[in-house]
């Protein structure tokens, strides 16, 4: 009686701590849900996101200016497709939550297979939900940025666990090439990964012969490889002035310059190696980043000289390759430094598998060091929960109803079919499903490095620079313009606006961190303001 007592007193305990376990993680993913759709709209999404609109109509390069490469578009493309009903920011943003559950829970299953540690499977999830600087722009908004982790995350926990485990089974090596690739499709930098992935393959583990090696490892991953580059390829075998001139010859030339003169405008940036090392040292050597990479190194330290089948070699060599390229960018933005932050939880797992006898000292590490990520994290996750209790007051419910604004007063007007919104703002007219210039479908990224732009590269984008504006508004004239979002840029428009009888009305219902609407329509029998996007 006293033994069944005691077990059933152990089974409660055990139901208990999971509940609590779950209702914790719940809550987590509720606030993370929270901040996502919560979070300030951001000029990168100006360009992200309205591919997901137009590619029925547009094709990518070649009439829609897009300087990085195609899946996330593609991605944000067919969640909108899958989801009608829900908004254009809203199935973009949901997006960027999903793969936030890829990356968390691939993270947390790679730690538990390798070592069959819940504490080690947490150490992922825990560290990167609550690294600052994936609570900000880089995680939250609906850009490429988080995208690529999740994906080179699982790519190399899998590679790593054939690795660790000697178990070189060819679907497993296989899907890890594709993920890797489907990492480099989403964002250019994840590339960084591939080098010493690829030449990881054919060097270990060392207890099998090179044709060995070159027959079970590299070959599978490198089908894989090719499988998940396969769209890469065929735009670069196909359309190669278009793709280049906007992945490659963008980021080397005019964007280089435009930043070199406007670096004012932006504080964050950094333009030398040292400004770039002091910007990296923010996002490593702070936060939860720091605390992870204090257990890993901890780990290592403790496991040294253990064997894990060449795994070890290879994400750290994958890790650093990561690190040192993202100095290679000009400007640096800070979103460039994660990519090594997704290979610490996966170093740590190998060390921790590689050290038997040292778990009982990295438990405690462990704990208290995913205790204080937490707490770091807290205020921020707290303010997602806090956006949930006012649903019409998130970012994406905001964006849609300055959207539908926009709608009711053109049809008031009966402006509805008249002719595109000119915009450097193209979310809030394409949330409203109305159409646009291709040309600013990027906002205001084409249009500000039109100055900066050889001849030879400009007849490859589909952009207007101010010069172009008259030209381009003769030939079909705007039926509205919306400007108060970039002055600079705006007064090309606003001056069109201005020589062509077009009339201002202030128009709130449009306002975001950048500014307030202002809405030009044609002259004609005016509208009461407050029908017209004033306030009700």
């Amino acid at each position: 009686m006293i033994g069944q007592s005691a077990m059933t007193r152990t089974g409660t305990g055990q139901y208990v701590r999971q509940a609590l376990l779950a209702a914790v993680v719940a809550l987590l993913l509720v606030a993370l849900f929270g901040r996502i759709m919560g979070y300030d709209l951001r000029r990168d999404e100006f360009m992200f996101v309205p591919p997901a609109a137009l590619l029925d109509q547009y094709a990518l390069y070649q009439d829609l200016f897009y300087n990085h490469v195609p899946y996330s578009a593609w991605l944000f493309r067919a969640l909108h497709l899958a989801l009608p009903g829900l908004d254009l920011l809203a199935s973009a943003r949901l997006a960027i939550f999903l793969a936030w559950l890829l990356l968390l829970g691939g993270t947390a299953w790679v730690g538990w297979r390798l070592t069959r540690s819940g504490l080690v499977a947490a150490l992922g999830p825990v560290s990167l939900i609550s690294a600052d600087v994936l609570l900000g722009q880089a995680g939250m908004a609906a850009t490429n940025n988080l995208l690529p982790l999740p994906f080179a995350g699982l790519g190399l926990g899998l590679l790593a666990i054939s690795l660790a485990e000697r178990d070189y089974a060819f679907a497993r090596l296989f899907l890890a090439g594709v993920l890797l690739s489907v990492a480099a499709g989403m964002k250019a930098s994840a590339i960084a990964f591939v080098p010493a992935v690829a030449l990881g393959c054919f060097l270990l583990p060392r207890h099998l012969d090179f044709a060995t090696r070159a027959r079970r490892i590299a070959l599978p991953v490198a089908l894989g490889g090719l499988v998940g580059a396969a769209p890469l390829l065929w735009l670069a075998a196909t359309q190669p002035d278009l793709f280049f001139a906007h992945i490659a010859g963008y980021h080397a030339g005019p964007h280089i310059a435009y930043w070199r003169d406007n670096a004012a405008s932006e504080p964050g940036i950094a333009l030398g190696q040292g400004a770039k090392l002091q910007l990296a040292w923010t996002v490593w050597m702070a936060g939860a980043p720091l605390l992870a990479l204090f257990v890993t190194v901890l780990g290592g330290m403790l496991s040294r000289g253990s064997d894990s089948g060449g795994a070890v070699p290879v994400v750290l060599a994958a890790t650093l390759t990561a690190a040192l390229l993202a100095f290679v960018p000009t400007p640096g933005f800070p979103q460039y430094y994660i990519a090594p932050l997704v290979c610490l939880p996966l170093l740590l797992a190998l060390f921790w598998r590689g050290a038997p006898s040292a778990q009982g000292v990295l438990t405690p590490a462990l704990v208290v060091a995913m205790g204080l990520m937490l707490v770091i994290a807290a205020p921020r996750l707290a303010l997602g929960l806090n956006d949930l209790r006012h649903p019409g007051k998130l970012t994406v419910a905001r964006v849609q109803k300055g959207a539908d604004a926009l709608r009711d007063t053109l049809a008031q007007r009966d402006l509805l079919g008249a002719g595109p919104v000119a915009t450097l703002s193209p979310i809030y007219p394409l949330s409203a499903g109305l159409p646009i210039y291709p040309e600013f479908s990027a906002g205001n990224f084409a249009m500000r490095v039109a100055p900066y732009t050889e001849p030879e590269l400009r007849a490859l984008y589909a952009m207007a620079g101010a010069e172009d504006l008259p030209a381009l508004f003769d030939a079909q004239p705007p039926a509205a313009i919306l400007t108060g979002f970039d002055p600079g840029l705006d007064a090309a428009l606003e001056g069109y606006a201005q020589s062509h009888g077009y009339q201002m009305q202030p128009f709130p219902a449009i306002t975001d961190r950048y500014g307030e609407g202002r809405l030009w329509l044609p002259s004609g029998p005016q509208t009461d303001t407050d029908q017209t996007g004033g306030n009700p």
